[in-house]
């Protein structure tokens, strides 16, 4: 093999890591819906847990990040005010609307309209990022999104009517979420994982602590040790290893497939749901998921099939 073949062969491999650090984290934030749920239940309103979950997932990340050294956090001035200003706007607003969203309509209709958000980044990316997304691709957004709906209409809890105010944060969630997506595929490459992910961490923790007591009243904390827990958990897998595994992986493939990867997050929602709150699916909602499957599975079978046919052709 040539020294281009070898060069195509590290490609493919850091382009299939990058998907699965993709489909993984999105996994960890299906379980976002189960973990709100429990915590509104345990008497922490929507805007505090906007709040409240950010800032421990901060904090988990800059203690695990110091005591592996500071070497890793350093970015110039100008990076530091993009990646502070420009990923906690996103990321902060994202916070917002998904727990207000979650707490007016409930999970299943949030997670719909949440998934305008690869239609967003497929449109976004091209004249953004310049990546425009071939046709294969926008054949599999567009059976992967029908998998969606499926599956959420297919919820034994879905919201019939949204009603202004879900409709308006579940859109707004939509959209901060695909404005999140792109800013980490721009910022990811350029200034690095690691302090993407903690300065736009931070930023976001920032953001929400002006906002949030503005918009909303005071900070409501956790009254009971199980709160505390099940926040701590919350934060830890949902903030500190799911951001971080996906802003690696932005680092790695373009926005369209990590957007299109993380359509795997109702998958597990509704599979979590099923298991620990007895809210089953019909066999709508089932077909939907394997659609779903289907469709991100199949991105990653043109990432694996396209990457070797570069192999070989070198």
């Amino acid at each position: 093999m040539t020294s281009s073949g070898v060069n195509s062969s590290a490609a493919s491999r850091d382009s299939l890591l990058g998907y699965a650090e993709a489909v993984v984290a999105a996994s960890l934030w299906g379980s976002s819906g189960i973990f709100a749920v429990n915590l509104f239940r345990l008497g922490v309103p929507p805007e505090s847990l906007a709040f409240l979950r950010p800032l421990l997932g901060a904090t988990i990340l800059l203690v695990t990040l110091c005591l592996r050294g500071r070497e890793g956090l350093r970015v110039d001035r100008r990076g530091l005010v993009i990646l502070m200003v420009g990923g906690g706007i996103s990321i902060g607003f994202f916070q917002i609307a998904y727990q207000l969203s979650t707490d007016a309509v409930g999970v299943p209709s949030t997670v719909a309209m949440l998934y305008m958000a690869p239609a967003v980044v497929a449109l976004a990316s091209g004249p953004i990022l310049n990546e425009w997304p071939d046709s294969a691709r926008i054949v599999l957004l567009v059976v992967t999104l029908a998998g969606v709906w499926l599956s959420v209409l297919g919820a034994d809890s879905v919201t019939a009517t949204f009603g202004s105010s879900g409709l308006g944060w579940g859109v707004m969630a939509g959209i901060a979420y695909g404005a999140y997506i792109l800013f980490g595929r721009y910022a990811a490459p350029l200034y690095g994982s690691i302090p993407t992910v903690m300065y736009s961490t931070l930023g976001c923790v920032l953001f929400l602590a002006v906002t949030v007591p503005v918009t909303s009243g005071p900070i409501v904390w956790p009254g009971s040790t199980t709160a505390w827990l099940v926040l701590l958990a919350f934060s830890a897998l949902t903030i500190a290893v799911a951001h971080f595994l996906f802003f690696d992986a932005l680092s790695r493939i373009d926005a369209s497939r990590a957007s299109i990867a993380t359509a795997i997050e109702p998958v597990v929602a509704a599979s979590l749901a099923t298991v620990l709150l007895g809210q089953g699916l019909s066999p709508l909602g089932w077909t939907g998921i394997a659609i779903v499957v289907m469709g991100v599975a199949g991105v990653g079978a043109t990432t694996r099939a396209r990457s070797t046919g570069t192999v070989l052709a070198d």
